[in-house]
């Protein structure tokens, strides 16, 4: 998986992240994935886990968390709808045995969630299939992310990406902090990026005028679907919207490097700017007062920078009122 599209297309890698927005059932997350794919993300992001790798029985949202579990079948099918869809499938593992459930289906990459940025043997089993590996760093100091980072590159994690991330849910808007993307480019040199927590994708087209590489968002067929993650979801016709915007604006930022030379309104100059014109008729050997001038466009044979060599020269001929003053109708 290509982290660093965004210097090849002027657009970000879009993920897709439908999570556990499909709540146990394997035809709802097949959905998605086309859905996905067809509103023009580039990768879809499962979370692979068993509920007791995330919390104890007793609390409030084990049961709802326990819905979103999926079995080794469930996660080669869903590998192969990706594929059939043409988009990248890959996932976050909540455990070693999730990260072996996602080898076995080859999933491309993986990512790690803020929570285990900081679970030393979760970033082993990953970094050690050698992918690429996007790591969230929701709640986490720059020492710890360093840490992370340190540790996923010694211990042969693939290329490396790192998103921003609020573990708030929802986040609000002054939460966001979008120029911290900046600060862990400079100071990481990784591609650097986004998941969203944010209703809707107005923070994802924020993210992508900042210069993020990655955009994650979490997508669901309903944002009304009561439960999970589906409120501060994009659903397709948002995420189409966010791709489509996104395509537009990155059209308006191309490169300036050559602008100069290629400028495309530059065929217009002749007919926007100005020309030299005479504002009344003109009499031979009449002398040039700026009474005699008019400055407007189409731009002619004399144009304003013209006008102190026009000024106090006699006229070798007559001029019509709005003709065009050229060299030879001055006298020497």
């Amino acid at each position: 998986m290509d982290l660093r599209t965004r210097q090849r297309t002027g657009l970000p890698l879009l993920v897709a992240e439908v999570g556990f927005n499909h709540e146990g059932d394997r035809e709802t997350a097949a959905a998605l994935i086309h859905a996905a794919a067809q509103a023009g993300a580039q990768a879809v992001k499962f979370q692979t886990f068993r509920a007791d790798d995330l919390a104890l029985p007793q609390a409030p949202h084990f049961e709802l968390i326990r819905q979103g579990e999926m079995s080794r079948e469930d996660v080669r099918f869903l590998a192969d709808q990706a594929r059939e869809a043409g988009i990248a499938f890959f996932s976050t593992p909540f455990s070693v045995q999730a990260v072996e459930m996602l080898e076995e289906a080859d999933a491309p990459a993986y990512k790690i969630a803020s929570m285990d940025l900081a679970t030393p043997y979760l970033l082993d089993a990953v970094a050690a299939t050698g992918k690429p590996v996007i790591l969230s760093t929701g709640m986490a100091t720059l020492p710890e992310i360093a840490a992370a980072v340190e540790r996923l590159r010694r211990q042969g994690a693939g290329d490396l990406g790192l998103l921003h991330c609020l573990s708030l849910y929802p986040a609000r808007a002054e939460d966001c902090h979008l120029q911290v993307m900046a600060l862990l480019r400079r100071e990481f040199g990784l591609p650097t990026g986004w998941s969203d927590h944010f209703p809707g994708v107005g923070a994802c087209l924020a993210a992508f005028g900042a210069g993020a590489e990655i955009i994650e968002t979490h997508f669901t067929l309903d944002v009304a679907t009561p439960g999970g993650d589906h409120a501060h979801s994009a659903d397709p016709a948002m995420l189409r919207g966010l791709v489509e915007t996104m395509a537009l604006h990155a059209a308006m930022l191309a490169p300036a490097e050559d602008f100069f030379d290629r400028r495309p309104d530059r065929e217009f100059a002749p007919l926007y700017r100005r020309g030299l014109y005479a504002a009344r008729d003109l009499a031979p050997g009449q002398t040039l007062t700026m009474a005699d001038l008019r400055f407007c466009r189409p731009q002619s044979a004399m144009t304003p920078e013209d006008l102190n060599a026009a000024l106090g020269r006699k006229l070798a001929r007559a001029v019509p009122a709005m003709t065009a003053l050229t060299p030879e109708d001055l006298a020497e």
